[in-house]
């Protein structure tokens, strides 16, 4: 009996390793437009399943109905049989026999012409394909029930891709056989894979590897070299700042949705998102390419690797005072303090863009669990968050620097805070920032906090105490904030 049940618990360890183990390979084809990206899948299924449930999400990121770009074929696949079920996010397939299972499908851009609005569907050219890992892959439905941090095995072979044809992503460059481990949502699907025209270009900061890939002659002064060489300075200085040299690999991924010579659309449209290992831009590249919000995209969303991965929220929209409100107000702060931007640019930038812009929303008095029903339906309510908290940044960071008689300032509470929820894996949450609060201002600010941030009443600038250089005086009724001549107190003041 003890020899039996030393068995069973000898195999139990292996079986569930082997459940966490999946291979794929990805196939060049030179018709990839007409044929699109050809993957097999291999994984272990229990001997005596009948039926194999796995994954493909039909709608993330603001793109719905995902599975028309995803094709599967009966004559690729004579050993199984399919069902389709994208209500459900889900593949059904009734294998042969148990054990190892083999198929193969084909992710296909599922439209023909290109797009200011489509960010995040696969786009899958004959030059270039650009798709998130989310739509790439396909995993077994076990993946998605997983404990969030549980890793998962992942093997990725790039078969025939010539030299020519760069291999890209959020996992490294260049790798024709890749092995991953990582967790399925903050890691696997939380990734950008992309291959084809890319140039590439790489720097060492702190002895770790950091790129740039970008395609396609870029409009209006955005070369390579104005692109590359912020990029670098904005790394920089944001790793500098964080006190941080613990990514071991990092990537930008920049892709334009259309270009075009001409004016016939005369907006401009960007978008950046933080991702695994990454950061990735993509947008309109025409004459109307704007520097100065590509700096600001540049600065922002390098920030989120900080404020937002690496110290994530608690409670996702309800954070989102802190996780887009404090990176904003970074993001100024750090442009400042590299000379980016001037004093008097900083200065009249928070005026129209925080300030002013917080105060003309009709709804910026909302209370914060508004936010949270109506971020994703409202343009209103979805910039309370980064102004009214890039605010509350600026005010907390006056009365940090007040208090300290300029020895301290918010940057010391960041610091710490990254460092106490990493060592400990503990999320954001507003009773580990308000008691991390009341340590640099020796007060407990609950009150304040409840009334301006939760309750949305207005913070009464004008009243509030300010480090020596600043004030504030309402034109238009609007608080703007001025500069007193002659103070000896300079912003920022570097920690």
């Amino acid at each position: 009996m003890f020899k039996k049940f030393l068995f069973i618990f000898i195999l139990l360890p292996f079986y569930s390793f082997s459940q966490n183990k999946i291979n794929y390979k990805v196939f060049y084809d030179k018709n990839l437009e007409e044929n699109g990206l050809k993957i097999q899948v291999e994984y272990t299924v229990p001997d005596s399943a009948k039926t194999a449930y796995f994954h493909y999400s039909n709608s993330n990121w603001g793109e719905e109905n995902l599975f028309k770009s995803l094709i599967i074929k009966q004559e690729d696949n004579p050993q199984n049989t399919f069902e389709t079920h994208p209500e459900k996010d889900e593949i059904k397939i009734r294998p042969q026999k148990g054990g190892k299972i083999s198929f193969i499908y084909h992710i296909k851009q599922d439209f023909s012409e290109p797009s200011h609005h489509v960010f995040n569907r696969p786009r899958v050219k004959n030059n270039f394909f650009h798709v998130l890992g989310k739509n790439l892959f396909i995993v077994p439905k076990s993946f998605t029930e997983m404990p969030e941090n549980e890793t998962i095995d992942i093997s990725i072979e790039w078969v025939n891709f010539p030299e020519k044809f760069k291999v890209h992503n959020t996992f490294g460059t260049q790798i024709k056989k890749q092995r991953i481990k990582t967790s399925l949502w903050q890691g696997f699907y939380h990734s950008l894979f992309v291959g084809g025209d890319y140039r590439i270009y790489g720097f060492r900061f702190h002895e770790k590897q950091i790129y740039f890939a970008i395609r396609d002659q870029w409009h209006n002064g955005f070369t390579d070299d104005f692109l590359f060489s912020n990029l670098k300075k904005a790394i920089q200085s944001q790793r500098d700042f964080w006190k941080d040299y613990s990514q071991d690999y990092f990537t930008v991924i920049m892709t334009p949705t259309v270009s075009q010579d001409d004016e016939l659309f005369k907006g401009y449209s960007t978008k950046g998102s933080a991702i695994q290992n990454a950061f990735m831009i993509h947008g309109t590249n025409n004459l109307f390419n704007n520097k100065n919000s590509y700096l600001y995209l540049l600065h922002h969303e390098l920030m989120h690797d900080w404020i937002g991965n690496k110290i994530q929220n608690k409670n996702e929209e309800l954070n989102y005072w802190f996780s887009e409100g404090f990176t904003d107000y970074y993001t100024y702060k750090n442009r400042l303090r590299i000379k980016d931007i001037s004093f008097d640019e900083w200065v009249s930038l928070f005026n129209t863009e925080i300030l002013a812009g917080h105060w003309k929303n009709p709804s910026r008095n909302i209370p914060n669990y508004k936010i949270k029903d109506d971020f994703w339906k409202n343009r209103n309510i979805e910039k309370i968050p980064y102004r009214l908290g890039a605010i509350f940044a600026f005010w907390l960071d006056n009365q940090i620097m007040i208090k300290s008689n300029y020895t301290k300032s918010l940057d010391n509470l960041m610091r710490e805070l990254l460092v106490y929820c990493t060592k400990n894996k503990i999320k954001f949450s507003d009773e580990i920032f308000l008691d991390l609060v009341a340590k640099y201002l020796n007060q407990d600010i609950s009150y304040f906090f409840q009334k301006h941030i939760i309750s949305g009443e207005d913070i009464e600038l004008v009243s509030e105490k300010w480090i020596d250089c600043f004030m504030f005086k309402i034109i238009d009724n609007i608080p703007q904030l001025e500069l007193k001549e002659n103070s000896e107190v300079k912003y920022p003041i570097n920690n």
